[in-house]
C-alpha cells in the first residue's frame, strides 16, 4: 500500500501538442516551397522531430508511488520499474511555474550515480508540508527547497522549520 502517490502524465500532451505544431510547420513549409528537395528536406526534419518528442515523452512519463520502505517509480512506456529507497534521496524541489503545472523534482543517488526524477506536484499547502515532514521522517537529510524562492510554499515551510532571512548585498 501507498501513501503518496504522483505522476508525470502531462508530458503526454505536452509532447502531443509539440508533434502537431512541428507537423502544422513542416505543413507550412512543404506548401509554400515550390523546390522538391527542400519539400523532401521539410519532410526529414519534421519527421525526425517529431519522433524526438515521443522519445523525449516515452523517457519521461512516470508514476511515483511513495511506499513505507522505498519509492517505486514506474516508466509507463518502457515497463521498467525502479525501486529508490529514502536513504539515497538528496534533494526534494517544490517548483511553481506561471500558467503550468507545480511540480515536484527528486534527486537521488542511483547505483552511484546522480539521477532525477520530475512529476506533479503530490500536494498542496498543508498537505505538502505533511508530505514534507513524512519524508523527511524517513531520511532527515533531505534538503528541500522551493523555486522561485517567493512562493507562498517557501513561507508555508519557512513557518514551519523556522525563518531563514537571507541577506541582501549593499
Amino acid at each position: 500500500m501507498y501513501k503518496y502517490h504522483s505522476s508525470s502524465r502531462f508530458y503526454i500532451t505536452d509532447s502531443l501538442i509539440a508533434i502537431v505544431m512541428s507537423v502544422g510547420f513542416g505543413y507550412v513549409g512543404v506548401t509554400v516551397t515550390g523546390n522538391i528537395a527542400a519539400q523532401i528536406s521539410v519532410v526529414i526534419v519534421t519527421v525526425l522531430l517529431s519522433l524526438w518528442f515521443v522519445i523525449r515523452a516515452r523517457d519521461r512519463v512516470i508514476d511515483v508511488e511513495f511506499k513505507e520502505q522505498f519509492i517505486v517509480v514506474n516508466q509507463i512506456f518502457k515497463n521498467e520499474i525502479t525501486r529508490i529507497h529514502y536513504e539515497s534521496i538528496v534533494a526534494l524541489e517544490f517548483i511553481s511555474v506561471h500558467r503550468g503545472p507545480t511540480i515536484n523534482k527528486i534527486k537521488f543517488l542511483y547505483k552511484e550515480k546522480s539521477e532525477s526524477i520530475r512529476f506533479r506536484t503530490i500536494a498542496h499547502g498543508t498537505e505538502f508540508i505533511d508530505f514534507v515532514k513524512w519524508i523527511k521522517a524517513k531520511n532527515d537529510k533531505i534538503i528541500v527547497s522551493v523555486y522561485p524562492s517567493d512562493d507562498y510554499m517557501n513561507f508555508r515551510l519557512q513557518e514551519e522549520y523556522g525563518f531563514n532571512y537571507r541577506k541582501v548585498p549593499k
